[in-house]
């Protein structure tokens, strides 16, 4: 598949050539996998056929999804919220805690916040009920996320310690999370393009690496909407190293100890 070729996939679905830029080689050979599924031997007759099969348009997206992620991704990040952040939100949420990883790929995320929440536990810090979701568009990693086996180049920033407490050796250079990781996280498959959000009054909400990546348009707009609409005031957005929010009414402060962060303070 040729750059051009690529490009023309990226426009039919108004995704960004910029945000592709890095991971077009692995996203192509998939785009390739899934357009023999169904026979097609042109990106053209591939895009015209998604055009009236809604389940080979769904194949297309599913191959357009990047999944590369780590624990604990943007340490500086995770230091703020076991610090700062998620103290004061115990603190202010009332009875109980609504997190929300949205596009969870296979778990490092939530699992990386479920960590930091049974340390603050471990500290004596008095924590509400913790209500856990992480959704993504595709039912296949989602299993691979329940199932928590992730190789040791995902977990190179976890250290020894929580390694030894959070997972157990399956295979050479494989763990599997531990129960009291996986416990309580309720795993959902949506599409955060049109799909509801699986929870309202949200008051953590993880849009990392996803979302302001690689979507373009209006749909961005639209989403991130939805999105920001079902987090409380007073709750955070996060996200990824490389993306801010884009102009807008969003009425939100950038937290001063990391510009990843955005406070939502006022509908």
């Amino acid at each position: 598949m040729t750059d051009d070729e690529f490009k023309a996939v990226l426009n039919h679905f108004d995704l960004s050539w910029s945000g592709y830029r890095k991971v077009r080689k692995g996203v192509k050979r998939h785009l390739l996998r899934a357009m023999g599924t169904w026979g097609c031997s042109t990106v053209r007759q591939w895009l015209d056929l998604c055009d009236v099969n809604p389940q080979a348009q769904h194949q297309c997206r599913l191959a357009l999804a990047v999944h590369i992620s780590r624990f604990f991704r943007d340490r500086r990040l995770w230091y703020v919220l076991q610090t700062h952040l998620l103290p004061g939100l115990c603190r202010w949420c009332g009875d109980t805690l609504r997190v929300w990883s949205a596009g969870c790929s296979r778990g490092e995320e939530i699992y990386s916040f479920k960590m930091l929440w049974l340390q603050l536990a471990k500290g004596g810090e008095r924590l509400p009920r913790l209500d856990a979701w992480a959704t993504d568009l595709d039912p296949l990693v989602l299993d691979m996320a329940r199932e928590g086996v992730f190789r040791r180049s995902s977990l190179k920033e976890v250290g020894r310690e929580l390694l030894g407490v959070y997972f157990d050796p399956v295979e050479e250079g494989a763990f599997r999370v531990r129960e009291c990781l996986r416990a309580g996280i309720q795993w959902v498959r949506s599409d955060f393009l049109h799909d509801p959000p699986p929870c309202a009054e949200t008051h953590l909400i993880f849009l990392r690496n996803n979302l302001l990546t690689y979507y373009d348009g209006e749909q961005v707009q639209e989403s991130l909407g939805r999105i920001w609409k079902s987090l409380v005031v007073g709750g955070f957005l996060v996200t990824g190293s490389g993306e801010r929010l884009p102009a807008g009414s969003w009425r939100a402060l950038r937290s001063a100890s990391d510009p990843h962060i955005y406070r939502k303070w006022a509908e």
